[in-house]
């Protein structure tokens, strides 16, 4: 780790735990939890990431019925549309421009992580000119229906288990396809585990990182 985390943001326009940058014009990273998620959950994931740059985990804009938060409140939080993630598109934004103009965030170079439900607003940001990444990880995830049209020449990494009862391995691997026909570079990796990361594809993550944006 690069120093103590901290809590920031008062919900204007969203609450974060944050990581200022190490070393000046390394990548940042922005993670984005699931269904149910919150700040910190996300933080395990930097043991994964080789990077020195900033490092923000906001916390979804709704209150979840199960507890934690959610950054859609549409009915099945494990799908959904560019329509249903819009108003999280809008705060992420906001909070982009914030850390641009009191963080120096450099918001050109930035990846986007996340998992399951944070996975599909990565892409559906990725589908505003404000939001642009420079990369995708998507962790456990989904692809929104409408969501690939600004993805041809992006690099993204997938993990997925094929144990996952959630979000079920045949449904990521006819995602990973749409993204490909879409012109995105994907890497893919399965592990034998159920709704979350495998020690695997943590290990695939950090390589892939490493040969992408070090």
């Amino acid at each position: 780790m690069m120093g103590d985390p901290r809590l920031a943001g008062g919900g204007d326009p969203l609450v974060y735990r944050w990581q200022p940058a190490a070393e000046p014009n390394s990548v940042p990273a922005i993670l984005l939890h699931g269904h149910t998620g919150d700040e910190t959950v996300m933080w395990v994931v930097t043991k994964a990431l080789p990077t020195k740059g900033m490092i923000v985990a906001p916390r979804g804009l709704y209150l979840a019925s199960e507890g934690g938060y959610s950054w859609t409140q549409a009915i099945h939080p494990d799908r959904g549309t560019l329509d249903d993630l819009a108003p999280s598109i809008q705060a992420l934004s906001t909070l982009v421009d914030q850390l641009e103009r009191e963080a120096e965030l450099d918001r050109t170079r930035m990846i986007l992580v996340g998992f399951s439900q944070g996975a599909a607003l990565a892409f559906a940001a990725a589908e505003d000119d404000r939001l642009r990444p420079l990369g995708i990880v998507a962790l456990a995830g989904f692809l929104p229906e409408d969501a690939q049209a600004h993805l041809s020449g992006m690099p993204v990494y997938w993990g997925h288990g094929t144990q996952d009862t959630r979000i079920p391995i045949e449904e990521a691997r006819a995602d990973v396809e749409r993204l490909r026909a879409a012109g995105a570079r994907v890497q893919m990796c399965e592990a034998d585990v159920g709704h979350r990361v495998g020690v695997e594809c943590m290990r695939g993550l950090h390589q892939w990182w490493e040969t992408h944006f070090s």
